[in-house]
């Protein structure tokens, strides 16, 4: 049975993300990924990408990850071209977990996507419309 609520949730505003070591994280994000860190403090960074922060939560040496589950949400980046913007990460070292491939399809273009991995096995996809 369907419950009624007064509640809206509208705006994502943040995405947290666990790492080992936030300092050991920046670099890549940074640099590998060019995003524009916001704040950075210890075990807590936050990340520029539009309407909603990224944000690295450190981890206590030893502690389990605690979003590290089968089905869990991956977040997307919209890029302008995917196959330049796998090739060139490729370049800058970034594991992907597999080649681009059409997730979806609209009109005369077809959604493109493929999946990578930071230095502590998050895993992102980055996505691209292309013309077919």
């Amino acid at each position: 049975m369907a419950v009624k609520t007064e509640t809206k949730i509208s705006t994502m505003s943040y995405v947290i993300v666990y790492v080992q070591d936030t300092k050991k994280s920046v670099p890549f994000y940074r640099d590998i990924l060019g995003m524009t860190v916001k704040s950075e403090e210890d075990g807590w960074v936050e990340l520029d990408t539009g309407s909603t922060t990224l944000a690295l939560h450190g981890m206590k040496p030893g502690e389990k990850h605690p979003g590290k589950v089968e089905g869990q949400p991956i977040v997307v980046f919209t890029v302008d071209n995917v196959h330049e913007a796998r090739e060139e990460l490729v370049k800058k070292g970034v594991k992907f977990k597999n080649e681009c491939e059409v997730v979806c399809e609209a009109g005369d273009h077809v959604g493109m996507s493929t999946n990578f991995y930071d230095i502590d096995n998050n895993l992102y996809s980055i996505f691209s419309m292309v013309k077919k």
